[in-house]
C-alpha cells in the first residue's frame, strides 16, 4: 500500500514540476471555450461544396457549439483540395487491390480587428480503402474514406487552433 502512495506522490510531483498543463483547464487567464466561441468560420472553398459544408459543420460543432458569434474576434478561412486517389496496394498481377486517398486543407486564422494572420497551416489526411468485386460497395468505401479524411482534417484544424489560442 505504501508503494502506491509513493508512486502517486512521485507522479504528482513530476507532473506539477514539468510544466504539464491540461489543455482544457478553465482558469481566470485561459477559458478556451470563450476564445473559440469568437471564431467565425467562413464557407469552405474547394473541390466539392458538400464536403466543404461537412468540414465546416464539423468545425462549427467543435469550435462554436453555441452558434455563430455576433462580434467575431477571429475569422477562419479554409481551402479544401481535390482528393488525390492513387494505387496503394498492387497484387502480383499488377492490379491494384486498394487505393489511397490524400486530402489537403489550407487554413488561416485571421484577427478580425486588424486582419492580421495569426495562424496559417496545412492539414493532410490519408485514408486507404479496398477495391471489391462489387462496384457499388467500392464506391461506398470511397465515400466513407473521404468522410473519414474530412473528419481527420477537422480534428487537426481544431487541435491546432486550440493549441494556438491556449498560448496566444
Amino acid at each position: 500500500m505504501k508503494i502506491y502512495k509513493i508512486i502517486y506522490f512521485s507522479l504528482f510531483i513530476f507532473l506539477s514540476s514539468c510544466g504539464f498543463k491540461p489543455l482544457y483547464e478553465k482558469t481566470i487567464y485561459n477559458d478556451l471555450s470563450e476564445k473559440t466561441s469568437l471564431i467565425a468560420i467562413n464557407p469552405v472553398r474547394g473541390f466539392d461544396g458538400a464536403r466543404g459544408i461537412e468540414l465546416r459543420n464539423n468545425l462549427l460543432n467543435k469550435l462554436t457549439p453555441n452558434g455563430k458569434p455576433e462580434k467575431p474576434k477571429y475569422y477562419l478561412n479554409i481551402s479544401l483540395s481535390q482528393p488525390n486517389i492513387s494505387d496503394y496496394t498492387i497484387k502480383n498481377d499488377g492490379i491494384a487491390s486498394s487505393y489511397l486517398i490524400t486530402l489537403n486543407a489550407n487554413y488561416t486564422l485571421i484577427e478580425a480587428g486588424n486582419h492580421k494572420t495569426l495562424l496559417q497551416k496545412n492539414a493532410t489526411s490519408q485514408i486507404s480503402y479496398n477495391i471489391l468485386k462489387d462496384q457499388f460497395s467500392t464506391e461506398m468505401l470511397k465515400l466513407n474514406a473521404i468522410k473519414l479524411a474530412i473528419n481527420s482534417i477537422a480534428e487537426q484544424i481544431y487541435f491546432s487552433i486550440i493549441t494556438f489560442l491556449t498560448n496566444y
